[in-house]
């Protein structure tokens, strides 16, 4: 099996801790209705269980990655007849002759240093009445009390009215709604706030996170789907 270098620049199921697999996965179950019966592109597929997830719903999905390691390893774990895996920098989007009923990119925008070109680009794959659905992390919970992002991996993270305000220069419809912690997760992390728990969330799943549709400025990540 082909080994992906743990850089910390995107998710691995296989070194990632419960809780983060689980805060990323629910932007996969959030597009699974999108994607129903669709010809998908996800868009930083890494090692590929997110494609492969909305495959199980899908027509067809194509996973796409910059990273050589991780299309390889996408193709050796996760398989299915209507799931292929490219590899492609962002960047070259335009070359893709192929047209997508859906478009999904989680956790992609804020590494991006020409979001213009991208959006335009990912305009341009869809196909009339399709939906681009996206994620990102928001900068009051990512990088609190900071302008700049604490990730080192990270160019621009965004606050809600920021990250609307830019989806609404290329989309006539955007629908944005938050992933929250439940009380039941916001009550152990205050615990572990205080140091009174050393560990936490070892079974975390995606049940330990809510989405939100009002009050959207404390969201942990926001999720939007948009439409032309």
């Amino acid at each position: 099996m082909t080994e992906i270098t743990n850089t910390g620049e995107r998710i691995l199921l296989a070194k990632e801790t419960p809780l983060m697999i689980a805060r990323h996965f629910c932007a996969y179950q959030y597009a699974l209705d999108y994607c129903c019966a669709k010809v998908v592109l996800d868009i930083g597929s890494g090692d590929g269980y997110g494609s492969h997830y909305l495959s199980s719903v899908a027509k067809s999905v194509t996973g796409l990655d910059y990273s050589a390691e991780a299309v390889q390893y996408a193709r050796e774990k996760y398989a299915r007849v209507n799931l292929t895996y490219r590899q492609l920098d962002v960047k070259n989007l335009h070359t893709i002759s192929d047209k997508f009923e859906a478009i999904c990119c989680f956790q992609v925008i804020e590494h991006l240093t020409d979001t213009d070109s991208f959006l335009k680009n990912i305009r341009s794959l869809l196909l009339p009445g399709g939906s681009f659905i996206v994620s990102t992390c928001n900068i009051k919970d990512s990088s609190p009390g900071q302008t700049t992002p604490a990730n080192k991996f990270h160019v621009k993270e965004y606050t809600y009215q920021e990250f609307k305000g830019l989806l609404e220069i290329y989309y006539g419809s955007v629908s944005i709604v938050g992933l929250k912690r439940t009380a039941r997760l916001n009550f152990f992390h205050r615990l572990k706030k205080i140091g009174l728990l050393k560990q936490l969330y070892i079974n975390a799943g995606p049940e330990s996170f809510k989405i939100a549709r009002g009050n959207l400025e404390d969201s942990l990540d926001f999720i939007a789907v948009c439409k032309s």
